[in-house]
């Protein structure tokens, strides 16, 4: 509480500075975003610095009357001390009391200044309620601050579904002046731009005569001219009149275009993904496409500096442009000057932060964020010409369990975004290995809103493991008949694609427990973890077993593939790292171990992002054969000659020897959730079947 002379109390503990009543915490005097949560845990520890807090006591502290699981506490603390580091003396800041509490252990100094200090808590805070969940319009008072005014002041939000066709409406932009909106849709067969009127039903399709797919329109800034992206005539960004007319290409590349304030000019990004979660490659740069208005014709530059850059958004002054990027394995947001120079972060954590969009005064960035349990809208406070942070990030609510895709119009009171309803459940089919030919329906394994991925099968076809998105994402396992369902890790650290042992005995996989992607091992009830690789190249992405199960074969983002024994320990070895592909500029992606452990299969990927088709690579020769010219996710049936592997949305079989192709299973009009899985026998195929609802939906200030 502050003194009731106006001084505000704050701690002093190394590099950082905690402000009790400003609710801020600032390192080297730059504010170090952290959720609500985590700063109510901070200072319930630094203010019992030196004694025991029980975990009782903290809960209690953190979430008062209200019953929280223990793990959204370790999750805190764990978060804290990424963000903390250790003290000048070597130790963590907080400390844990075996099986009773934590402690602050750092040397703390309180603090007063008078309310005048220049480290005063800038004022401005958005706070939007939380609307009533349901597909009508909703109204609700909330606190708020889209508009450019200095103080945040109590209005009247409504909430309207603008879109409810089957399928998914993606991308939208509003029209400057916020009557009119773009998105993408499939309703005709390929994706298409359609041209909607906000509170009207007819919408136009502006690209009908193209049988190519035009996808991420953005209005201009005038609102006369539309970018987007279409596969037509080889690929590129085009531009069109408000209403589809005059197409005109002005690059043969680039995805996600953004408009600069005064229109002259557009940047986009070299590599296209479809959702975060699922892009894995990294390298993607960000040209600058300058539009001469005589001629039609553009000029390109390169916008140096960041090391990978997706989805860029121009500052509404066009001083900076902001991005995401993958660094180790996480999904952060940056800002860097228009005109090239250093990037400046906006999020450094291990939380997927997506979609960055700025405010129309250039005082806020607004961005996705699963930080707060589901995928939700956070703007944060920043100097639009320096990238400076000034505030932590805020919440925005919305009516919605994943948002993404924000457009806003000019004069900041209309807000359009896309509502995702995801799920993705695993289902079995029947499969006969010699007549290549599945039998029967698929039948549901998991039922719910859960979203599953990458199941495997145990060696005794008695287990299925796989690993969940969603507040967290770990591993667990299930009987095939969808009995035994069970958790195996129960952390704040990414965990994904669980690989069994040959001899069933332990799971292999993926984990950000160090920092970044490493593969971990553990018995199959979840006991018994150690940490396998030290990879000091970047973040493994794969772990597959060799058929005897004393080798695993894994790759590192961007570089290749490599082999180690398992029980060796990685101080005494030097993986294998196998040759890299004759095709420039492609890198192996391992996939799966032939039965007789002469072959890897896996897919071929460009530096750039995507998949280029499945190849065979000899351990016994070191050649590659490629089979494909696209898909991915192959993986060997029993008899060494055939592959499963994902094209199109279909399930294949590939005969390696003739080439043959034969398509296996669709699921249209929904999507595999990549990787499906085979019984030891070949006689079941396991997958996830996603299904994916996404409208567009319009918040609105009164």
């Amino acid at each position: 509480m502050a003194d009731p002379r106006g001084a505000e109390r704050f701690y002093r503990f190394g590099a950082f500075r905690l402000h009790h009543t400003g609710r801020l915490l600032l390192r080297d005097g730059e504010v170090v975003p952290l959720e609500p949560k985590q700063l109510d845990t901070l200072l319930a520890l630094v203010e019992a610095r030196g004694s025991l807090l029980t975990k009782e006591e903290l809960l209690e502290r953190v979430w008062p009357g209200i019953f929280v699981e223990e793990t959204n506490l370790t999750r805190n603390i764990s978060l804290l001390r990424k963000t903390l580091g250790n003290g000048v003396d070597g130790r963590a800041y907080i400390e844990t009391i075996p099986k009773q509490g934590y402690r602050f252990a750092g040397e703390v100094r309180e603090l007063e200044e008078a309310p005048a200090a220049k480290h005063a808590r800038p004022t401005g805070r958005l706070l939007i309620a939380a609307a009533v969940v349901g597909l009508l319009a909703a109204v609700v008072a909330a606190y708020v601050a889209l508009r450019p005014t200095r103080r945040a002041v109590p209005q009247e939000v409504t909430f309207t579904q603008l879109t409810d066709q089957p399928g998914q409406e993606l991308y939208p932009s509003l029209s400057p002046d916020g009557s009119f909106f773009l998105y993408a849709s499939r309703a005709a067969g390929n994706w298409d731009i359609y041209l909607q009127r906000v509170g009207g039903r007819n919408a136009i399709n502006l690209t009908k005569e193209c049988p190519f797919d035009d996808t991420q329109p953005a209005f201009s800034p005038d609102g006369h001219r539309i970018a987007f992206r279409s596969e037509r005539d080889g690929g590129g960004v085009f531009v069109m009149g408000a209403t589809g007319e005059s197409v005109k290409r002005v690059s043969d590349f680039g995805y996600h275009p953004a408009w600069s304030p005064d229109g002259r000019e557009i940047v986009c990004a070299t590599v296209n993904f479809w959702r975060p979660d699922y892009r894995r490659s990294t390298g993607s740069r960000l040209y600058v496409v300058r539009l001469e208005a005589s001629s039609g014709s553009a000029r390109q530059r390169l916008v140096s500096g960041p090391e990978d850059a997706v989805q860029p958004a121009w500052s509404p002054h066009g001083h900076r442009i902001a991005y995401w990027g993958l660094r180790g394995g996480n999904r952060d947001i940056w800002t860097l000057p228009a005109r090239s120079g250093q990037p400046v972060p906006v999020t450094v954590d291990p939380h997927m932060d997506w979609n960055p969009v700025w405010s129309p005064d250039g005082r806020h960035l607004y961005f996705s964020s699963d930080r707060g349990g589901s995928m939700g809208f956070w703007r944060v406070r920043l100097d639009e010409k320096s990238g400076k942070l000034l505030a932590a990030p805020e919440l925005v609510t919305t009516p919605s369990p994943y948002s993404g895709h924000l457009s806003f119009s000019r004069d900041g009171r209309r807000m359009s975004y896309v509502q995702y309803l995801l799920t993705a459940n695993l289902q079995k089919v029947g499969f006969d290995p010699v007549r290549e030919r599945v039998l029967g329906p698929p039948v549901p394994v998991t039922e719910g809103a859960r979203v599953a991925k990458l199941p495997e099968f145990s060696p005794d076809g008695k287990w299925l493991a796989f690993y969940t998105l969603g507040k967290q994402q770990d591993i667990s396992v299930i009987r095939p008949d969808g009995t035994g369902l069970r958790q195996l890790t129960e952390d704040v650290h990414v965990d994904r694609m669980p690989r069994w042992s040959p001899d069933g005995q332990r799971i292999a996989f993926i984990s950000t427990r160090t920092g970044k992607f490493e593969i971990w091992m553990m018995d199959p009830d979840g006991s018994g973890l150690r940490q396998i690789t030290h990879e000091s190249r970047g973040p493994v992405i794969a772990g597959v077993w060799s058929p005897e199960g004393k080798r695993l074969a894994y790759s590192v983002h961007g570089l290749g593939t490599l082999i180690i024994e398992v029980e060796r320990p990685w101080s005494e070895q030097s993986p294998e790292a196998l040759r890299a592909p004759d095709e420039p500029d492609t890198w192996f992606w391992v996939r799966s171990w032939s039965p007789d452990g002469q072959s890897l299969a896996g897919d071929l990927q460009r530096p750039e992002g995507g998949y280029s088709g499945i190849a065979v690579y000899s351990l016994e020769s070191k050649k590659y054969r490629r089979l494909t010219e696209s898909g991915a996710f192959a993986r060997w049936l029993s008899d060494g000659r055939r592959l499963m592997f994902l094209d199109e949305d279909k399930v294949q079989l590939i005969d390696s020897q003739s080439g043959r192709v034969r398509e296996i299973l669709s699921v249209a009009p929904h999507s595999f959730g990549l990787f499906p899985t085979l019984s030891r026998d070949d006689r079941w195929i396991v997958f996830p079947r996603e299904v994916t609802e996404a409208d567009v939906w319009l918040m609105s200030l009164r």
